[in-house]
């Protein structure tokens, strides 16, 4: 109860969130068991990048943001077992691998300064996104968490305000329950979030001047969602 007390008090006077360079903040929130880290971007000074390595590149977070040189990485979408994409994944303004059809999941799409999640039935082609990534399920829509199934394990999402202005990673550091994570996100004001891929993918590497932030994973994935400087 005082997790959850201390959450409360905190949303009510605003979450406690900390610049750590222009453009980025962090924060640290435990919520009635989550511990989760957050770390929000200036979508006018930053841009988010999809990479996709396929099974003979796979990288950590870690080792994609340092080769980079950029603000931040977390892990990806979801993987067959062979650790080819699975779901829409566009880069640098190239679809590499194409929309997965009659799948209740979101897509992250990225048009330069402004970001969105859309159901998948919803997404549009269009010359103008930059980089997507289709995955799931998504956690919340119009500032309300979605009714999702019990399912337990790390997680690492991302979230958004309204305007799309600002993209948040989202990054447990424990197994967390998908549904007490997306009321924790209502909560806190986002207007929409998607959970990225989870378990031992689950993984997050930010560097921004002196500030860094090291949360590790099983192992190195396939793709990834980079943030750098523009």
């Amino acid at each position: 109860m005082l997790a959850a007390s201390f959450v409360i008090a905190v949303i009510a006077a605003g979450p406690p969130w900390r610049a750590v360079g222009s453009g980025v903040e962090h924060m640290t929130m435990v919520d009635d068991g989550i511990h989760a880290e957050f770390v929000r971007f200036d979508l006018a000074r930053y841009r988010p990048e999809v990479v996709v390595l396929g099974a003979n590149g796979a990288r950590t977070a870690v080792a994609a943001r340092t080769e980079a040189s950029a603000a931040a990485a977390v892990n990806g979408g979801f993987f067959d077992t062979d650790w080819r994409p699975l779901g829409l994944r566009i880069a640098a303004g190239k679809t590499i691998v194409k929309l997965r059809p009659r799948v209740d999941w979101g897509v992250l799409v990225l048009r330069r300064d402004r970001a969105a999640i859309v159901h998948s039935k919803e997404f549009q082609p269009d010359p103008a996104i930059e980089a997507a990534i289709q995955v799931g399920p998504r956690l919340v829509v119009a500032g309300e968490a979605l009714r999702l199934k019990p399912q337990s394990a790390r997680r690492t999402a991302v979230a958004l305000d309204r305007a799309g202005r600002f993209l948040t990673l989202v990054v447990t550091r424990d197994s967390t329950e998908a549904q007490r994570l997306a009321e924790m996100l209502a909560r806190l004001g986002f207007d929409s979030a998607l959970m990225l891929d989870g378990g031992p993918s689950s993984q997050l590497s930010a560097a921004v001047g002196p500030w860094e932030l090291e949360m590790r994973g099983g192992y190195a994935v396939p793709d990834l969602l980079v943030i750098r400087r523009r």
